[in-house]
């Protein structure tokens, strides 16, 4: 049965959702808001049931994980028309900076960040573990803010720091790390993007890869497990030497 409406805030903009399960508002607890909603987000029974059928058992188990899923979806094929943009990776923060992390799944995105973290203790804080939120700004940077999707570890805090770095992990035999050009990034950036099917929007989106690929470094890291990888995609990010 459904729950009374309620908003949640990401990136300054407040979103009314209604929980038909009672885990969706509990799950965005840290993001609830009183300002009225600039737009509303509802998800229908059959976005769920497909979502559910598509998912791993504990998902096609659970309609209310199914529910999750579908209304962050829909939440961030909207962001666009506000000028906020979904991007997969992991972000991390580091002396006020956010530095982003972007893998296929699988690759070992949490697991470099454990190795930052073993390298450089409260140095270093979560952001966000899988799915934050980018905002450009009218002075060419990039805001970094958390949401309560994170994946599955789960790893975020409520909180929004300026864009220092984004690295592409790859697994590899031996560590290298190289910077990319704008063209190189670019296509990397593509694939870790949502795509909106609203026109407007879309066109938003490719506009925003553009001024991701071109407003900080970026870097391609082929790493092993190691604290060796860790500290080199630190020094090249950061600009401090290890």
């Amino acid at each position: 049965m459904s729950q009374a409406p309620f908003q949640i805030e990401l990136a300054d903009i407040s979103i009314g959702l209604t929980d038909r399960y009672g885990l969706l508002k509990s799950h965005c607890k840290e993001y609830l808001t009183s300002k009225p909603p600039l737009f509303t987000v509802s998800v229908s029974d059959e976005e769920i049931r497909r979502t559910m059928s598509l998912g791993d058992e504990q998902m096609q188990n659970d309609p209310a994980l199914s529910e999750l899923v579908c209304v962050y979806r829909a939440i961030c094929k909207t962001l666009p028309r506000y000028g906020v943009f979904l991007f997969h990776c992991a972000a991390i923060e580091f002396e006020g900076k956010a530095y982003l992390f972007s893998a296929p799944s699988g690759t070992g995105k949490s697991t470099h960040i454990r190795l930052w973290r073993e390298c450089f203790g409260n140095r270093i804080s979560i952001i966000n573990g899988d799915k934050p939120l980018l905002r450009p700004e009218k002075d060419g940077s990039i805001t970094v803010f958390s949401s309560p999707w994170a994946g599955k570890e789960g790893w975020q805090r409520k909180c929004a720091y300026p864009l220092g770095g984004l690295c592409f992990l790859r697994q590899g035999e031996r560590n290298e790390i190289c910077a990319l050009d704008s063209g190189q990034s670019g296509r990397l950036i593509l694939k870790q993007i949502l795509f909106p099917s609203d026109a407007d929007a879309l066109k938003s989106t490719l506009t925003f890869a553009d001024t991701l690929a071109a407003s900080v470094p970026v870097f391609s890291l082929a790493c092993t497990i190691s604290k060796e990888a860790a500290l080199m995609s630190f020094s090249a990010m950061t600009g401090e030497q290890v």
